[in-house]
């Protein structure tokens, strides 16, 4: 095995011949049985045999609707006759599918889940790595060898509370017919261990049909193949210098920041890369915040400490009730960032589920470098929320308090910014509903 196996010729040209009658006439389904059609579920699978095909025949021959999760950036290292070929093929599954495939550069989270919510089906490799972001990858043992696939594709399944499935195709050759294996289903809220089952079951249809297999995962995805795609616990945590105030931000810093997370609140979105960049220059060794909700504010400093190795520890406080004004929610949200929280930031991380006043014991004075208060809204919490925890903050840390611009009658985050603003040296970042920046 250490020569890249190469897709055999009459298989690549299938990648663009196949039709809806083409996946009637020439494939076989084995496993159908497995399938609870009207819950909707993802389907993972390997750079195997004719994968386009696997999603035309599911929805040919069992009627399911079903589209994929492409990538089109590794398109800009391919020669033009490459990058060609696969536009056609992107362009034919499309026209195929039961929708237009979601490009994972491009779609959002929300729209995934909700696709799935509706009892739909979504196909997604498992070792995509698209050029230039960072990606969280797990060791899996496939064929004797370690392999490292993209984890995020399980995820989708467990945020959207449907079934893993493994799909494999294969091609006889002498028959010039093609059978589709289901296996599963599989329980998403474990996601390598369905990832590793998934593997397993692949593994005797693989290894009798190895001149199938489209890449070499066993090269493609080792450690060095992949040192500029993962992101993965550093075993070496580096020494951060000491903190210092910070005079000015450059809000418009290049950066390579790629959220991993994201929820169906937008509200915190606009301020993510500011937030990279503060994080970057302040490199902060206590984050504290107050009102986590769905986490899309927490798990962008969590990601941010991550990629910049920073020896940082993370704080997330809430009750995860809701409130008057956020609206009351179910324990799933809790449930939801816990498990993320665990699978992908337990090293540095801590959820303290209890008010704001309770968790304030937890902290000595002058202790956290970077606070962001993002609670309850009226005037009196955000008043109380900030003085109540100002002596916790270190010489030189910062307050974030967002929602500064809402403009509503229960509101009163933009009154209390408008009055401290002129007490301490404060900075403003204007998008979204507003964040302003406290220097201590």
């Amino acid at each position: 095995m250490s020569k890249p196996f190469i897709f055999s010729t009459f298989m690549r040209k299938e990648f663009a011949l196949y039709s809806r009658e083409y996946a009637t006439d020439q494939v076989s389904i084995v496993g159908e049985d497995r399938l609870n059609k009207t819950q909707g579920g993802v389907f993972l699978f390997l750079h195997f045999g004719s994968f386009f095909l696997s999603g035309v025949s599911l929805i040919s021959k069992l009627g399911l609707k079903y589209t994929a999760i492409a990538s089109t950036e590794n398109f800009k290292i391919m020669n033009q006759e490459e990058c060609k070929f696969w536009k056609e093929v992107h362009k034919i599954s499309n026209q195929l599918y039961s929708k237009e495939m979601f490009l994972s550069s491009d779609a959002k989270t929300s729209e995934i889940l909700e696709y799935l919510g509706q009892g739909n089906f979504l196909g997604s490799a498992l070792d995509v790595a698209e050029i230039g972001k960072k990606h969280k990858f797990g060791s899996f043992t496939f064929l004797h060898s370690k392999i490292y696939l993209q984890t995020s594709p399980g995820r989708l399944a467990r945020m959207a509370k449907v079934p893993l499935y493994g799909m494999t195709i294969v091609y006889n050759q002498k028959t010039n017919t093609h059978r589709l294996h289901i296996t599963g289903p599989y329980d998403s809220k474990e996601v390598e261990t369905a990832i590793q089952n998934i593997l397993t079951d692949m593994e005797p249809l693989v290894r009798h049909n190895i001149d199938q297999l489209f890449h070499d995962v066993f090269h493609l995805f080792s450690l060095t193949q992949l040192k500029n795609h993962m992101i993965a616990p550093s075993p070496k945590k580096k020494i951060v210098s000491p903190l210092a105030p910070i005079k000015s931000l450059k809000s418009e810093l290049p950066l390579n920041f790629s959220p991993r997370y994201e929820s169906q609140v937008t509200s915190w979105h606009p301020h993510r890369d500011f937030a990279y960049n503060l994080i970057k220059e302040h490199k902060p060794k206590n984050i504290v915040e107050l009102g986590v909700h769905y986490g899309d504010s927490y798990f962008t400093f969590c990601q941010a400490c991550e990629e910049l190795e920073l020896n940082a520890m993370l704080y997330g406080v809430d009750h995860w009730k809701g409130d008057d004004q956020s609206g009351y929610y179910k324990e799933d949200v809790f449930e939801e960032v816990n498990l993320y929280n665990q699978e992908f930031h337990s090293e540095n991380s801590t959820l303290l589920r209890m008010n704001f006043y309770e968790a304030s014991q937890e902290f000595e004075n002058s202790t956290i470098d970077l606070l962001h208060i993002d609670g309850s809204h009226d005037y009196e919490s955000v008043q109380n929320d900030f003085e109540s925890w100002l002596p916790k903050m270190s010489k030189g840390g910062k307050v974030l308090i967002h929602d500064i611009l809402v403009k509503r009658e229960d509101f009163g985050v933009k009154r209390f910014w408008e009055e401290i603003s002129k007490a301490y040296e404060t900075q403003s970042h204007l998008k979204g509903f507003g964040l302003g920046i406290v220097n201590c």
